[in-house]
């Protein structure tokens, strides 16, 4: 059981919270779920738990059950309450696991809306559907708890004719993974502007920023947890002279930029989204066009097709972290190229990872494949190739992925060893005829190639999902 106090309180709020909507006629939706893995191979296929908030296991053959509740907050409400939660568990011959993969409480006053816990969200301007994962956000890792502010999607800018949007949030999180420091705190902030309203074109552009900061290790020491240091790490500010070396030369903390520029095309009968995400880790930050690493980022396309039936919705993305900040690292006299080392960190070893996990983009290596002990993302030199679509034949729904990458380990000026991989998947599913409100689910997915070894993965599945009006 991996249970944390604070989850225990949450779950006991959450109760208290589902049994006083009983007098509020609210409406509370529950699932339960189980699905089989059997294969062949070191690991379970990898997309089979790419991209999945760590709910599955990865061995090779395995049974994952769980369970899910959760209260909407209501767009045409003022006021509002929500909550979520989920148990996921794992069996296999090599582990067992039970944990929370949700478990949030979440108000809403006005366009606003706050909560406290670990909730799912998707973050940045790639297809939520279908993407590979972006490039500081994906669908990777579990949630990391947070107690967060933000507002409800875009809000219109008054007096603007809905032509100009914004949207923001600010959060405060706690990486209480403890994989090589005590009590890691997380800074996330993000800003987003759009303009074109109900036009056929609009144009979005947005910032998100992240720190890791705080905590406590054997190695580095203990960067206090004071007002002056979040302040420095909100602006990105280097540290005073109790922080350690490197902090007082470079910016407090570990940082991560991504900005995101996208265009939307609404026609009548096809919405295309044209996305751009690029990456920075060093000062100063530029505009995405202007930034020493415009060679590297994820560039996306999504159509989406509603009447068409047959493939409705289809992404293809291209992502490349070869160049690093090229020859912008002068060490010495010496001009270097690719040394940034995108989700790595020398003060922070386990780097842009949670439990094992990588945060972004999850082609960018997660821990828990290495083999040899490392709590890193050693994998983080990549180009990735990658198509994902899906539509209906019949009474089955379909997705079928493809991805095929390069890899070439972690930076260093020149890249000699590329290992090759190709991932596919297949998943289909339809309603249960012999029981209500029931859908049955098949998969299968491959891997072959040198980074995750050569896999094969079968996947059944059943789920029930009902609704309680209270």
């Amino acid at each position: 059981m991996q249970f944390r106090p604070y989850q225990i309180l949450l779950l006991a709020l959450l109760i208290t919270t589902a049994l006083q909507a009983q007098n509020h006629t609210d409406s509370v939706r529950y699932t339960l779920n189980a699905r089989i893995n059997a294969g062949s191979g070191t690991y379970a296929s990898f997309l089979s738990t790419a991209n999945k908030y760590d709910r599955y296991s990865f061995s090779p053959n395995a049974l994952t059950v769980w369970g899910t509740l959760h209260k909407a907050i209501s767009p045409g409400k003022t006021f509002d309450y929500g909550f979520g939660a989920e148990l996921d568990g794992n069996v296999s011959a090599g582990e067992s696991r039970l944990f929370p993969g949700e478990l949030y409480i979440q108000g809403k006053v006005r366009f606003m809306n706050v909560y406290a816990g670990s909730k799912r969200e998707v973050y940045g301007n790639q297809d939520t559907g279908l993407s590979s994962g972006g490039m500081l956000w994906s669908k990777n890792s579990r949630t990391i708890p947070k107690i967060a502010i933000q507002s409800n999607d875009y809000v219109t800018v008054p007096g603007t004719r809905e032509l100009v949007e914004l949207k923001g949030g600010l959060s405060h999180g706690w990486l209480s993974d403890k994989a090589s420091i005590d009590r890691l705190l997380l800074h996330h902030k993000y800003g987003y502007i759009r303009l074109g309203g109900k036009w056929p074109v609009s144009f979005n552009y947005g910032v998100q920023h992240v720190v890791q900061w705080g905590g406590q290790s054997e190695t580095y020491g203990t960067m206090p947890v004071t007002w002056d240091n979040y302040l420095r790490i909100f602006f990105g500010k280097s540290g005073n002279s109790s922080a350690t070396v490197s902090d007082q030369i470079n910016t407090l903390g570990n940082h991560i930029i991504s900005q995101n520029l996208g265009f939307d095309i609404r026609l009548k009968p096809v919405l295309i989204s044209l996305y751009w995400q690029n990456i920075t880790e060093d000062p100063p930050v530029k505009f995405i066009t202007k930034t020493p690493t415009v060679e590297d980022g994820l560039w996306g396309a999504s159509v989406k097709l509603p009447g068409f039936r047959l493939l409705n919705h289809l992404v293809v993305e291209y992502v490349s972290t070869t160049d690093q900040n090229g020859p912008w690292h002068d060490l010495d006299g010496i001009i270097y190229g690719g040394l940034d080392g995108y989700y790595r960190s020398g003060t922070t070893p386990n780097g842009w990872s949670y439990k094992g996990l990588t945060i972004g983009n999850p082609w960018l290596t997660s821990p828990r494949y290495n083999k040899n002990g490392s709590v890193a993302i050693d994998n983080n030199v990549v180009r990735l190739y990658y198509f994902s679509g899906k539509g209906m034949i019949q009474r089955f729904d379909y997705r079928l992925t493809l991805a095929y990458s390069k890899n070439y380990g972690v930076t260093s000026p020149i890249y000699e060893d590329c290992r090759k991989q190709f991932s596919w998947q297949l998943e289909t599913s339809t309603p249960a005829g012999f029981l209500k409100n029931t859908k049955l689910s098949f998969a299968v997915s491959g891997d072959h190639g040198t980074v995750y070894g050569n896999n094969l993965s079968f996947m059944l599945g059943i789920s029930y999902a009902g609704f309680g009006r209270f």
